[in-house]
């Protein structure tokens, strides 16, 4: 998964996805902050939350909305029909000796810190869309999988278009994993356009990611690393 991309001025790489998606799932009228983790449902840091948003059916977002810190929990009102979440993943330091969840200050010349190969910071920016509106497949995240057609009124081995995006303009040669494992031989052509077939859920949940890393202006990193999630149940 490490192709050449070419988007506005960056030279950007696709990048394992280490199957960490976030997102917000619906559970009856309530919202939850869901984190799949590889092959199980994780634990998060709710302080690592933020940009918890929910949006109309105009696509535009609703003002009652977020995410409580103190009780840890989504709140939203009115129709919603999507919602988004960004979550700070922190620092990954790459060395010979292995990989550290630190900034490349942190760790010691033991762990080999003056044999860094790389550090990156991280980004997870999720979407979930519960009911179905053109205005809703865009919401004009940093960086988004954006459906071309109604995910929901799908079911299994149905295919489904999608367009990645960043920063609104179409991004060439990412890959793709979801709730299963990585999906092979598909990549975004030229417009940033891809065609999935829907695989076997988990807990009726489709969980679909594209990641990229680009160029980081960031002292204690080289690197920024963002991953972009869709989510929904499919019929």
């Amino acid at each position: 998964m490490k192709k050449l991309l070419s988007v506005c001025a960056f030279a950007l790489l696709t990048q394992s996805l280490s199957a960490h998606q976030f997102f917000i799932k619906q559970e009856a009228n309530d919202y939850k902050v869901g984190f799949w983790a590889d092959d199980h449902w994780g634990q998060y840091q709710a302080d690592k939350i933020f940009g918890v948003k929910a949006y109309s059916k105009d696509g535009k977002a609703i003002k009652n909305s977020g995410f409580d810190y103190q009780n840890a929990k989504v709140f939203a009102s009115g129709d919603v029909y999507a919602m988004s979440i960004m979550y700070d993943f922190g620092y990954y330091t790459f060395t010979p000796k292995g990989h550290f969840s630190q900034k490349r200050s942190d760790i010691t010349d033991k762990e080999g810190a003056n044999e860094v190969v790389q550090t990156r910071k991280i980004y997870k920016i999720g979407k979930s869309i519960f009911k179905w509106d053109e205005k809703v497949a865009n919401l004009g995240l940093k960086f988004e999988i954006v459906p071309l057609q109604n995910p929901l009124a799908l079911k299994v081995g149905d295919k489904l278009k999608v367009r990645v995006l960043l920063d609104g303009k179409p991004v060439s040669g990412v890959d793709f994993e979801d709730q299963n494992d990585d999906i092979d031989d598909v990549s975004t052509n030229e417009k940033g356009e891809a065609t999935l077939t829907l695989r076997a859920p988990k807990d009726g949940l489709q969980i679909i990611a594209a990641g990229i890393k680009m160029p980081n202006l960031d002292k204690d990193a080289d690197t920024l690393q963002l991953t972009a999630t869709l989510s929904f149940k499919n019929k």
